[in-house]
């Protein structure tokens, strides 16, 4: 079933889709009278052994209150099936955060204290989650320190509670993060199985690579009951010998010889370490910055045509973009009407941010009455809201706020007027910013240098760069929308 937005979910409204696993959809909802944000998961299959598991998971984890668990608050009825209200968390899955940035030592070690506090607190409870991967922790990037935090309890069950007898043994779970007990009867796996999912965890965060790699589950299967993977001193010869200490005590096969509490593998990782770091949240970058320019074509048509559409569907779009904005650790400066002013420390980030808007707005569930609207401006294959999108880098003057941070001058002009050069899906980018990132994304990009250019109203001339993530890239735009110059150019510096 999928949910558009503007639709009603009794008194929720849906913004946007925060994302889409074989089970279940989740959604990014807003409550009608309340105003509140929170996040909706309905089940993509009807089939009454899910239904029970994910009722029976919601009722252990709605009387969970701890910042590394994500709330179950609510359970209404879709077309017959359970779908949960829960706190809308202000970050991406861990995958999808490991995936967006490089982390230091202090920030390994800062995701590691919020893990092994949260589990911590799961098995203080008598609760066993028996479902512990990257997908199951969201990254909450909302505060002022940056909160792993657990989800999805449908495979969890309190060990307080004995097993019901069962005639056969079940086995469930992702393979790659299965302790070797839970892939011969997943039903009897304890709160040790997830200490175990917590080493392959705590693998991925330190080393960027699975513990297990094989895509065959099999195959998976056999490493995880012989304990058959690289240790992670053969990966990073430098990372600390405590981590790898910790990790060898979690990936102990027979769990009654593995490190027996989350506490316990916690001392083992912070072996020596007297204080434990926190990882602050992203904060408005100062120096050299790239900033970021986006505008929705066509936003006044739209509005004039069809404002309540209109109204649901830069909903949207302003999740899409958040969400993207906190994936890629960048700083949301301003917004004006369905424009977005946003800055980031590095401009490959600012780069893959673009990217993973135009990606997921291309791929969104818009509903029809927006894609009766715009019709008449969409390119063929190419449904919804467009916004065009430009990038430049340089210094400029910064005004230091108590929320953050404004910029001001020639350069901020200058990323302002290549994004209005542009069209609506289209990234542009400054010459500048196109040479730092061409060789780092070449992999997952298209760049098409499309010349030079004057800007309305700027000294000098300007190169330009078409940037696409490789998926979009037989996308055809117009000319962009300034006055391309032949021959020698020069480019005013900012």
């Amino acid at each position: 079933m999928e949910l558009l937005p503007g639709s009603r979910v009794e008194r929720y409204v849906v913004e946007s889709r925060i994302g889409a696993g074989r089970s279940s959809t989740t959604y990014r909802v807003r409550h009608e009278t309340l105003d509140s944000l929170h996040a909706l998961t309905v089940p993509n299959v009807a089939n009454a052994g899910l239904r029970a598991r994910v009722v029976a998971g919601a009722r252990i984890q709605a009387r969970l209150r701890h910042p590394g668990v994500v709330s179950v608050t609510d359970v209404l009825t879709l077309e017959g099936e359970p779908a949960l209200i829960l706190d809308h968390v202000d970050g991406p899955t861990l995958d999808a955060f490991l995936a967006a940035r490089t982390l230091d030592q202090a920030a390994i070690d800062a995701i590691a204290t919020g893990l092994f506090e949260a589990i911590g607190f799961l098995h203080a409870n008598s609760v066993a989650h028996r479902n512990l991967k990257p997908r199951t922790v969201f990254v909450d990037l909302g505060g002022k320190d940056v909160v792993p935090r657990i989800t999805d309890f449908v495979l969890a069950r309190s060990t307080a509670t004995p097993l019901p007898p069962r005639k056969k043994p079940r086995v469930f779970g992702t393979p790659q993060y299965m302790a070797p007990e839970q892939t011969y009867d997943s039903d009897a796996a304890d709160h040790r199985a997830d200490l175990w999912s917590l080493g392959c965890l705590l693998y991925l965060v330190a080393s960027g690579l699975p513990t297990f790699p094989d895509d065959d589950p099999e195959a998976v299967f056999e490493q995880v009951r012989t304990g058959d993977y690289t240790p992670l001193a053969h990966l990073l010869p430098e990372a600390p010998r405590r981590w790898g200490r910790a990790l060898a005590a979690a990936l102990t096969v027979d769990p009654e010889a593995r490190v027996q509490t989350a506490e316990a593998m916690s001392d083992l990782w912070f072996e020596g370490v007297t204080t434990r770091p926190h990882l602050a949240a992203s904060t408005a970058p100062i120096g050299r910055v790239t900033l970021v320019f986006t505008d929705i074509e066509g936003s006044t048509a739209l509005w004039e045509a069809a404002p309540e559409t209109a109204r649901y569907s830069l909903r949207a779009h302003d999740a899409v973009l958040r969400t993207a904005l906190k994936r890629h650790a960048g700083f949301e400066v301003k917004t004006e009407g369905d424009s977005f002013m946003v800055a980031f420390s590095d401009p490959a980030q600012a780069v893959q941010f673009c990217f993973d808007v135009q990606q997921e707005l291309f791929g969104h569930p818009w509903s029809p009455d927006l894609l009766s609207t715009v019709q008449a401006r969409a390119e063929p294959g190419f449904r919804g809201l467009r916004v065009r999108m430009g990038a430049h880098m340089g210094t400029p003057e910064a005004r230091v706020t108590n929320t953050g941070a404004d910029y001001f001058g020639p350069m901020v002009n200058r990323a302002a007027r290549i994004a209005g050069a542009g069209h609506g899906g289209q990234i542009l980018l400054s010459s500048e910013v196109a040479r730092a990132v061409q060789a780092p994304l070449e992999e997952r990009a298209a760049f098409t240098h499309l010349g030079h250019y004057v800007l309305r109203g700027l000294n000098g001339t300007q190169g330009i760069v078409q940037a696409l993530p490789a998926d979009l890239a037989t996308r055809q735009f117009p000319p962009v929308k300034a006055d391309k110059v032949e021959g020698k150019t020069t480019i005013t510096p900012d």
